[in-house]
């Protein structure tokens, strides 16, 4: 830490001085943030938040900027109970990202944007962002003070839940919009003696390759969209994939406090419990439609829930 009142700010002073950063000195490059963390395995093999903080420990103020750890951490902080010394690693990350941000550096995500044509001011995405990226403006329109959602780019990760939380469809991402993911759903599923299966799975909740080998070796009666977060999954698309004739629908997230996008797992939750009463209200709560959630030490349980759920499926098919 630079004592001398005299001497220039540092780039680590900087660090340091924005809340979440004052902890840069404390870590000692243990690396075991690295290995909690799934970005690494999944997303960038670069990313590394030992690695950035020694970049700005060396004064190393654009390559930090230019690091993909300093974009692509999510404040998940499923590092933080394995950290040695107790360190919220994503707040001194995001004190790195909000330098960079006020340096002109953008985000390299893809994010989500706003049609203010269907936006109708609801802030329901604004309550729903575990970011706070979307906010409401005011325009005039036609000569009408009028309110309209628009997204920081910068702080917007990607996730989706303000997509599937629009009422009106007005926000999108490209690969994840409303019309991307039911484009993957069959118009019409033609009966057979075996249950179909719709699964919408969570990118973050597979926890090995091996879960995807798993996923990948069902037949054709099993259908899977993967999607960034379980909380970008809607209602409708259940609603949508079981009136097409497909048996059932399972849901798979992170487990509660695992989440990747920090609340997408009580989003999906809430909504999954919302179309459940629904079911229950109509009489068909008959468990074809499921929420499942698996922790970071549930490696291969993908196979068990689909498995079940086909057993269940079949089980109710025989009844009818």
């Amino acid at each position: 830490m630079n004592h001398n009142p005299h001497a220039p700010e540092t780039f680590a002073d900087r660090v340091r001085n924005i809340p979440g950063g004052e902890h840069l000195e404390m870590c000692y490059s243990c690396g075991t943030c690295v290995s909690k963390c799934m970005i690494q395995q999944k997303v960038e093999p670069e990313y590394n938040p030992r690695r950035l903080l020694r970049l700005v420990m060396m004064e190393m103020e654009e390559e930090a900027y230019e690091s993909p750890t300093t974009w692509l951490c999510s404040g998940c902080d499923l590092c933080y109970p394995a950290c040695p010394q107790e360190i919220h690693i994503s707040g001194v990350i995001g004190a790195v990202k909000s330098l960079a941000v006020e340096k002109g550096y953008t985000s390299p995500l893809d994010t989500v944007s706003v049609d203010e044509s269907l936006c109708s001011g609801c802030a329901i995405c604004v309550m729903v962002c575990p970011y706070e990226a979307p906010h409401l403006i005011e325009k005039i329109v036609d000569g009408v003070n009028d309110r309209f959602s628009e997204v920081d780019a910068n702080r917007c990760m990607g996730c989706g839940i303000c997509v599937a939380s629009c009422p009106t469809g007005a926000i999108a991402r490209e690969g994840v919009s409303n019309t991307d993911i039911v484009r993957q759903i069959p118009h019409e599923v033609v009966k057979t003696d075996a249950p179909s299966l719709m699964v919408f799975i969570c990118d973050w909740s597979l926890r090995a390759d091996a879960d995807l080998e798993i996923l990948e070796s069902y037949p054709e009666n099993v259908k899977v969209i993967h999607i960034p977060c379980s909380g970008r999954i809607d209602p409708q698309l259940a609603l949508l994939s079981l009136r097409s004739g497909i048996s059932g629908v399972l849901v798979c997230g992170c487990k509660s406090g695992e989440c990747h996008y920090q609340r997408g797992t009580d989003v999906a939750n809430c909504k999954i419990s919302m179309l459940d009463r629904m079911f229950d209200q109509m009489d068909l709560a008959d468990g074809r439609v499921r929420f499942v959630q698996i922790g970071t030490q549930d490696r291969g349980r993908i196979r068990k829930e689909i498995d079940q759920m086909l057993l269940h499926l079949t089980s109710l098919q025989e009844v009818c």
